[in-house]
């Protein structure tokens, strides 16, 4: 796996330079684009002479997570597959579901959670094009300030723990990863707040603890002194997928070609995200981080197939803690894309 080297979040605290947190929270908050599109026009390279169409609007976020579809922009491989795709910010997936719905987005980043969800009430019919991200050790850590009185996972019991999103990936995570290691976490006081601010309401005792993911996780070890209690990527949630690229199965259907070139330019940016240093590269450039930032923060796994088995361990999960009726229908097979007969 990327980035999981056997240093700790302490030992690397003084050789990290704080992240521009107002510049990655614009980032994470703005509704522009990102980058432009990947090349000038619809037309030339790859197979566009077979293409339903060649420009597409696809919602992306300026994170880690999401590095293959930057990745893809910046190198050109949409290009190669004769696509013109243009990067929109999006904040995330349960934001980014109603422009997939009206029309504005033809694909999306985002977590699977929120899709599932959507899915079992009705409010659309999707399909998952590509597989994004998945957990490391590491990646998404319960954190406690420097001087906190919690020592051990079973300290947080009856805390006041701060989340992103409640019912989201990241509450997932966190109350299975707390399970496993024994904390009964229907005592815990749950508050949201965006994982920018974290920080500063650990430092200010606001909170007792925080579900961080990278690179907050090295930002606060470094700037605040603050120490991980839980890794939440452990037992039912290793090596757990996080996001993927979605569409509507309307869209999807009346446009095969598209979606599968598409589809093959995230697949080549997955595997070249296999070279750390490509990976450092692009989120320096569209993240914003620090090149030191991006050298040493713990990086996932990006996968190059959208795997039955794993998405259903996510329904599965989110079953047994209530994210979703435990006789939701979800049928993961006619979720997943089938690439059309070449």
């Amino acid at each position: 796996m990327l980035g999981r080297g056997s240093r700790s979040v302490h030992s690397r605290r003084a050789a990290i330079s704080v992240l521009g947190t107002a510049s990655l929270l614009a980032a994470l908050s703005g509704c522009g684009l990102l980058g432009g599109s990947s090349n000038d026009g619809g037309s030339g390279g790859g197979s566009n002479g077979q293409l339903e169409r060649t420009q597409i609007t696809v919602g992306a976020m300026p994170i880690i997570d999401s590095a293959p579809i930057h990745i893809a922009a910046q190198k050109g491989f949409f290009k190669e597959q004769g696509l013109d795709v243009k990067l929109e910010t999006v904040t995330g997936a349960a934001t980014a579901i109603p422009k997939l719905i009206n029309g504005e987005l033809q694909f999306t980043y985002g977590a699977y959670v929120p899709v599932f969800q959507a899915q079992a009430k009705g409010t659309g019919d999707f399909k998952f094009v590509a597989d994004s991200y998945q957990t490391a050790e590491n990646i998404f850590v319960i954190m406690v300030g420097r001087d906190s009185t919690i020592k051990t996972p079973k300290d947080l019991e009856g805390k006041k723990i701060a989340t992103n999103t409640k019912n989201s990936i990241t509450d997932l995570l966190a109350k299975s990863a707390m399970e496993t290691a024994g904390v009964n976490h229907s005592t815990v006081t749950w508050v949201e707040f965006p994982f920018p601010d974290m920080q500063a309401r650990l430092d200010n005792k606001q909170i007792d603890a925080a579900v961080i993911l990278e690179p907050y996780v090295t930002q606060a070890a470094r700037a605040i002194g603050a120490v991980p209690i839980l890794d939440t990527s452990q037992g039912p949630t290793s090596n757990f997928p996080i996001s993927g690229y979605t569409g509507m199965s309307k869209f999807v259907a009346e446009n095969p070609k598209t979606t599968e070139a598409f589809r093959r330019a995230l697949v080549k940016a997955s595997e070249v995200a296999r070279d750390r240093t490509v990976v450092e590269e692009a989120v320096v450039q569209y993240a914003r981080l620090e090149k030191q930032v991006a050298q040493l923060v713990r990086i996932g796994t990006f996968p190059t197939s959208v795997d039955r088995t794993r998405l259903q361990r996510t329904v599965d999960l989110m079953k047994q803690y209530n994210m979703l009726p435990a006789n939701a229908n979800i049928n993961i097979d006619s979720m997943i894309f089938t690439p059309p007969a070449s």
